[in-house]
C-alpha cells in the first residue's frame, strides 16, 4: 500500500474546517519563519477543552486518522474519550501523517502558545509557534534531530532580533 502525498495545508484546512484550535509547531512552524528542513509530517499542539476534543475527533474522522504503526485490522476508536487519555498522537490520515501534541514540552501548551503565537495568512490561515517557543521545545525533547534544528533556529532568531523572550514556564 502507498502512502498517501503529505499535503500539509490540505491538513490544515480540514483542522480548521472542523474548529480545531490549534497551534503548529516543529517543521512546518519554522519553515513558514525562513527555517528549513526536510519534513513529512505536521505536528501541531491542540486545545484541550471538552469542545476542543470534540473538534479533534471530528477532523480525525474526515482525514479518515488511524493511530500511526497500528495494523489495519486492528481498530482503534478515535472519540474523545479516547484523545483526551493520550497526550501525543500520531496518526497516518489520507492527508499524511499528523501528530497532535496537548503538552508538548512541560508548561508549554495550547494555551502557552496561543497568545504568542504569530497568524498566517494564506490560503488557510493559522498560528505557528514562534522560534523561541520551538527552540524550547527542541531543547526539551532533545533527540539527535532535534539537537541538529537547533543552530539553524538559533541563527535564525538572531536574524529575526529575538523578538520573543524566551518561553517562562
Amino acid at each position: 500500500m502507498s502512502l498517501p502525498a503529505f499535503d500539509p495545508l490540505g491538513l490544515i484546512g480540514v483542522l480548521n474546517e472542523h474548529g480545531v484550535r490549534f497551534v503548529v509547531i516543529g517543521g512546518i512552524a519554522a519553515g513558514v519563519q525562513g527555517v528549513v528542513w526536510a519534513t513529512t509530517d505536521l505536528d501541531i499542539c491542540h486545545g484541550r477543552t471538552r469542545k476542543d476534543y470534540d473538534a479533534l475527533a471530528e477532523a480525525l474522522v474526515d482525514l479518515q486518522a488511524r493511530p500511526a504503526g497500528v495494523p489495519v485490522d486492528v481498530t482503534v476508536k478515535l472519540d474523545p474519550p479516547a484523545l483526551r487519555r493520550g497526550d501525543w498522537w500520531s496518526f497516518a490520515t489520507r492527508l499524511g501523517k499528523l501528530d497532535c501534541l496537548g503538552e508538548p514540552a512541560p508548561g508549554i501548551d495550547y494555551e502557552f502558545l496561543a497568545p504568542r503565537s504569530r497568524h498566517i495568512e494564506g490560503s488557510h490561515t493559522y498560528r505557528v509557534a514562534t522560534l523561541a517557543d520551538i527552540i524550547a521545545m527542541k531543547e526539551e525533547a532533545s533527540r539527535a534531530k532535534d539537537r541538529a534544528h537547533l543552530e539553524l533556529l538559533r541563527a535564525a532568531e538572531r536574524l529575526a532580533g529575538g523578538s520573543n523572550p524566551k518561553p517562562r514556564r
